[in-house]
């Protein structure tokens, strides 16, 4: 069999001898100019994100999935192969550039680089214990306790890039807070199976037109002491972006977690709970609170989120991610914000919408910045595992020389 590139040699051979005939021509023009698209070819991702046709071995997105997932993402990313050549898949990787050796670990970030879970997750009908490693972009904010220093984790928030956890302006703004924790279920235990860690922050960035006693903009960030390396139990979540960006998501059922009180003034949650609760349509949302009170502006800032029999947020939930999966990868689309009395019958929860979001990750976290000023954080760099290269020569048909190149990690 003829292969494509001995097809350009015979063209050019001929092309050189002068002896190619008229529709000879014409098929070689056309073969260079389909090699010529192949080499750069725009693709959708299994994800719905745009991307690029290219070598896998250059793909630095789904390298970094199989270095860290495994067996367990590799039948999934067996779905970006646009084709094989030779020992070598050719993939879809998303980005408009069809991303490149430099890995983005500043956001924002796109599957499969964030959002993936851990756990198969069916449809949760009431409030329940989150499983090990289900939301590994889950971090819990610690408070310090006077007289006592001792740490009360009244907050959460999500890792949405290796430097960088996405909060409540409002969880933000206190001064008593002291510490981020990533990769935890139990707060109080040891023994959960969980690895957590503690890093302090150095930066608070907080909306610049949030509003406390309206709840509007009630979004902010924490740029951490050092990067987070991506581990099974630690990974960031995906934030909405182009057409996903353009939903309003009513109807949608996305999961609300966090370590909050387990109902109105009752104790705090020492595990992680998660629950699944629909969002209702604005205009929904501000005829519950408008006979009720006039300090909440309900608008396209915010996304409302209703739940039944007591089932959504409570005190300690604020800063946690309202998360919506699609097509496996889930994405943040809102940010707790308030409640009512622990989720009270007819009174929606209220959660800064996705746009607000945006608003302020993509002017901080994008090319490295922070504020005005700019960051340069030199990055350590670690090497493929060898189970890993065999995981991606077994699933995807690719030599092992594909792992040698080496991974940009945080270090």
């Amino acid at each position: 069999m003829i292969r494509n590139k001995d097809w350009v040699l015979v063209c050019l051979f001929s092309f050189q001898k002068r002896k190619m005939k008229s529709t000879m021509f014409f098929t070689c023009l056309m073969l260079i100019s389909f090699l010529k698209l192949a080499i750069s070819q725009e693709c959708m991702t299994p994800t719905q994100v745009a991307g690029t046709c290219i070598d896998i071995k250059n793909c630095q997105p789904l390298l970094e999935l199989l270095r860290r997932e495994g067996a367990k993402a590799a039948d999934f990313a067996k779905k970006f192969i646009c084709r094989i050549e030779g020992k070598n898949p050719i993939v879809c990787c998303p980005g408009k550039s069809g991303g490149s050796t430099e890995r983005n670990l500043y956001g924002p970030l796109l599957p499969p680089q964030c959002g993936f879970s851990n756990v198969f997750r069916p449809r949760i009908v009431g409030g329940m214990p989150a499983k090990l490693n289900a939301l590994p972009w889950m971090a819990a904010l610690g408070f310090k306790k006077t007289p006592t220093s001792e740490l009360e984790w009244n907050c959460g928030g999500s890792l949405i890039s290796a430097r960088h956890v996405l909060t409540a302006a409002h969880c933000a703004e206190r001064n008593d807070l002291v510490v981020v924790r990533l990769g935890d279920l139990d707060l109080k235990r040891d023994d959960d199976g969980a690895h957590p860690i503690d890093l302090r922050f150095e930066k608070k960035i907080i909306h610049s037109e949030y509003n406390k006693s309206m709840h509007i903009n009630d979004v902010a960030i924490l740029r951490l002491e050092r990067d987070v390396q991506f581990t099974y139990n630690i990974h960031p979540i995906c934030l909405p972006v182009g057409k996903i960006a353009e939903r309003d998501f009513v109807n949608t059922r996305p999961f609300l977690a966090g370590w909050g009180t387990i109902y109105l003034n009752g104790p705090q949650s020492d595990v992680l709970k998660e629950v699944q609760i629909p969002v209702v349509t604005t205009q929904t949302c501000a005829a519950a609170f408008s006979a009720f009170t006039s300090s909440i502006i309900v608008d396209d800032r915010l996304i409302c989120t209703r739940g039944n029999g007591g089932r959504g947020v409570c005190k300690g939930d604020s800063g946690g991610p309202v998360m919506l999966p699609i097509n496996r990868w889930f994405y943040e689309i809102g940010v707790i914000s308030a409640g009512f009395k622990c989720a009270e019958p007819g009174f929606p929860g209220i959660n800064s919408r996705h746009l607000n979001i945006s608003e302020i990750s993509v002017k901080n976290l994008h090319g490295n910045t922070v504020g005005n000023h700019s960051v340069n954080t030199p990055l350590g760099r670690q090497q493929m595992q060898g189970a890993r290269c065999e995981q991606m020569n077994k699933f995807l048909k690719a030599s092992c020389h594909l792992c040698g190149s080496r991974s940009r990690v945080d270090g």
